[in-house]
């Protein structure tokens, strides 16, 4: 099996304040913005790989990466997120506060001491960046997100709410709908009362509206959620969460266990009132992220999603895992669920063969609305890699695909730029950051988003860390 990808876990400590990169192919005269991308940069609290070390992909310090695009020319920069997190571990080469798969070293009395006490929350915002009215931030599955600028990638101080909305960790995929200017998402509130807070938050707020509040006995790792025009729908996996072990500062992925007896439970909330419609459950599954939910008309919701087992979702993403031998498949298969609103059975049926993860859609259109073409990154049906080493676009509609790929390369998240001169839904360029691991170095790589064909690529002369998500 190919394993070159574990290239992109090696780390890269220097920072980038600007620089134009080569490229090739034609760049689309209508395109002109800027790509930001999140992930971690290295896996150690210190630079030089001084320090103590991570032990997830998900807990490296986070690391804001940007391409800017216009007149056929392409810019780069890269710079640390600034959070007190970062500073903490860069200051003392130790991480400060339980992360997903990594324990802050902490003596036995001070373990003691934290019994009973709300589980403390760092503040690495490494997993996603957003953009609210005029204000851009990045954000992890903790409540404190870190302010940037899009363009110098400076960061600020963290955002403070003014609210009192009580959240021990939350939704790193909260959804936006640009035509309402309206956030929503949801907090978790750990304790002897368990609770999910769903909320709105409008473009020009800082304070978060509360929509429903919905008890829980066992938290569920909820790494994203569905939204449609009238319904929140929170997909609660069976990776269920000890409180206890929480509460005494233990990591996410020491804290969680998988229990498919409990099945995966649909909680479907009406955003207008609050109410809670229905809570059904189906068979055990797990998913990262979700491709897009609507009514169907019926009296049901349809949620798209690539479903895989849990038991070692949280796992399979240790750094030990990714750097040993052994298979491992980050894809999920692409399942649209029905969702009765009675409460009736859940059922399903599979959109595509097609293998994929990271999916992205023609967003500001299609959320929550029917859709024909998802985005994402794949692996061959016969697993003869270990890690995701192509970008797929599948038809929901009929189930075909179109693969890019090329030996030795392993692509991140597809983000979709649509075409502001085209109503077709994938007209546009799809455009992922692409290690490149025979070459030892990376590219920004642009296809055609309906014929999925390279149209151009912009090479950055350094092995770029395996990232997570982008906005355009």
């Amino acid at each position: 099996m190919d394993d070159g990808f574990r290239v992109g876990l090696e780390g890269l400590d220097s920072e980038v304040t600007g620089t134009e990169l080569a490229t090739s192919g034609t760049w689309p005269a209508w395109l002109s913005g800027t790509l930001v991308r999140n992930g971690p940069g290295r896996f150690t609290a210190q630079p030089g790989g001084r320090g103590q070390a991570a032990e997830h992909w998900f807990d490296g310090p986070a690391l804001l990466q940007r391409f800017t695009v216009g007149d056929g020319r392409v810019s780069y920069a890269r710079r640390y997120v600034r959070s007190p997190a970062w500073r903490e571990a860069t200051a003392t080469g130790a991480f400060g506060f339980a992360e997903v798969g990594t324990t802050p070293p902490r003596s036995w009395p001070a373990r003691v001491a934290r019994l009973g006490r709300p589980p403390q929350t760092g503040t690495n915002a490494v997993v996603n960046v957003l953009r609210l009215g005029g204000r851009h931030i990045a954000v992890t599955e903790t409540p404190d997100a870190i302010p940037y600028d899009p363009l110098t990638l400076e960061t600020g101080d963290v955002l403070r709410y003014t609210d009192d909305l009580p959240g021990d960790w939350c939704c790193a995929h909260p959804h936006h709908e640009r035509d309402r200017g309206l956030l929503t998402g949801f907090t978790v509130e750990y304790g002897r009362r368990t609770r999910y807070h769903v909320y709105e938050l409008a473009d020009d707020s800082l304070e978060r509206r509360l929509v429903a509040t919905v008890p829980t006995d066992r938290p569920s790792y909820m790494h994203s959620f569905a939204l449609t025009t009238d319904h929140v729908v929170l997909v609660e996996y069976p990776l269920v969460a000890s409180t206890p072990s929480l509460l005494a500062g233990r990591s996410i992925v020491d804290s969680h266990v998988w229990r498919p007896d409990r099945g995966t439970r649909f909680t479907v909330v009406e955003r207008a009132s609050g109410a809670v419609v229905c809570r059904t459950t189906a068979p055990a599954f797990f998913c990262y992220h979700q491709v897009n939910a609507f009514d169907d008309g019926d009296g049901a919701l349809l949620v798209d999603l690539p479903s895989t087992g849990g038991e070692q979702a949280l796992h399979q993403f240790d750094l030990a895992a990714l750097r040993g031998p052994g298979p491992r498949n980050p894809a999920g298969e692409l399942r649209r669920y029905r969702v009765p609103l009675d409460g009736g059975p859940v059922t399903y049926r599979l959109l595509s063969a097609t293998p994929l993860e990271f999916p992205a859609l023609a967003y500001d259109e299609r959320l929550g609305r029917p859709y024909r073409f998802v985005y994402g990154v794949g692996t061959p049906e016969s697993l003869t890699t270990t890690f995701s080493d192509r970008l797929v676009k599948v038809d929901v509609e009929d189930g075909r695909s179109r693969t890019w790929a090329q030996p030795g390369c392993w692509p991140g998240e597809p983000v979709l730029v649509r075409d502001p001169t085209s109503a077709a839904e994938d007209a546009g360029v799809v455009l992922s950051v692409v290690l490149d691991s025979r070459r030892r170095r990376s590219f920004l790589l642009a296809l055609d988003a309906g014929t999925f064909r390279e149209v151009a690529r912009a090479e950055v002369p350094d092995v770029l860390p395996l990232g997570f998500h982008g906005q355009w």
